[in-house]
């Protein structure tokens, strides 16, 4: 005879619980019961460390928790929600950025269980950049950070959270299952598909730092006249610091051919790095911007045009 044991996680603030639901279905005559709820503390804990990485494509200030709203005794429903805590950011502050976050979280944890159940052979590389990219992706979607390019997980770190979750399904019983509904996507995880994702992985640095260029528009609010420090720029809602290292453009700016005012805008290219420790946790991101473009005005309508 098999029982049902049910839990219902939420990640959207403000929404009801019900974006994550997690189904056990196990055999009530193969030990004590309390290996079931061992196995439904080790997938939570397994998706608050999948979370956790997963946020860092966001914000690296954000902390995301599962905190219990509710148990049914009935069906033993343990009801979760995703605890999302605001950066340090004025931008983000003046977003309503957590329903977001919260629709990306779900998505992401989808994408990554379909990715767990595909069949891999033992000497098989597992590509998990494809899947890194796709989490990329949908960070992006969000439009959370008003910046074209948010940071690529790193791979080793994602591989660890996927391996938490594999060695979870080790824990389950001939004739058992687990079903993982998803913003009202039903899920039937494949519980005979174990293999360990940091296993088929090539060998990487332990600590690495990332780089890439992108082309963008930026406000300017505060230029440096005296070349001794950043200048500050606006991205739609967000505001950072960067300094400008094309010497040329300099040049010609403190020589006064480039008369600019708070409030004008540059078409630059923008270099962002990331570092990440040993572990893959994203510690540190910088802009720098390595070429001006450009130097925009506006028309009547507020169009930008080149000055």
């Amino acid at each position: 005879m098999n029982d049902s044991f049910e839990i219902v996680l939420g990640d959207k603030m403000g929404t009801p619980p019900s974006d994550l639901v997690i189904k056990i279905d196990y055999r009530d005559t193969t030990g004590s019961a309390a290996r079931v709820f061992d196995i439904a503390s080790e997938l939570i804990r397994s998706f608050e460390d999948l979370d956790g990485v997963l946020i860092t494509s966001i914000d690296t200030k954000i902390s995301t928790q599962l905190i219990l709203e509710d148990i049914e005794k009935s069906s033993i429903k343990i009801f979760l929600r995703n605890l999302l805590k605001e950066a340090d950011d004025q931008a983000l502050k003046d977003l309503d950025w957590k329903p977001q976050v919260g629709k990306y979280l779900v998505k992401a944890k989808y994408a990554a269980l379909q990715w767990l159940d595909r069949d891999i052979d033992e000497e098989e590389s597992v590509q998990i950049e494809d899947l890194t990219e796709k989490f990329r992706a949908l960070a992006q979607e969000t439009d959370v950070r008003h910046v074209p390019d948010y940071p690529k997980l790193n791979s080793s770190r994602v591989a660890q959270s996927l391996d938490r979750i594999q060695r979870t399904k080790e824990r389950f019983k001939d004739g058992e299952s687990l079903t993982i509904t998803l913003d009202e996507t039903e899920y039937s995880v494949d519980l005979q598909s174990k293999w360990m994702p940091s296993e088929h992985m090539p060998d990487v640095e332990a600590a690495q730092e990332l780089s890439n260029e992108i082309d963008m528009v930026l406000i300017i609010r505060k230029p440096d006249l005296l070349g001794q420090s950043q200048w500050q720029f606006k991205h739609g809602k967000n505001n950072f610091n960067a300094p400008i290292e094309d010497e040329q453009w300099l040049e010609e700016f403190h020589a006064g051919k480039h008369p600019i005012t708070p409030g004008q805008a540059l078409r630059v290219r923008v270099r962002h790095d990331y570092k990440y420790d040993e572990l893959g946790n994203l510690k540190d991101s910088d802009q720098t911007i390595v070429r001006v473009l450009a130097v925009l005005q506006t028309d009547k309508t507020g169009d930008l045009f080149d000055a």
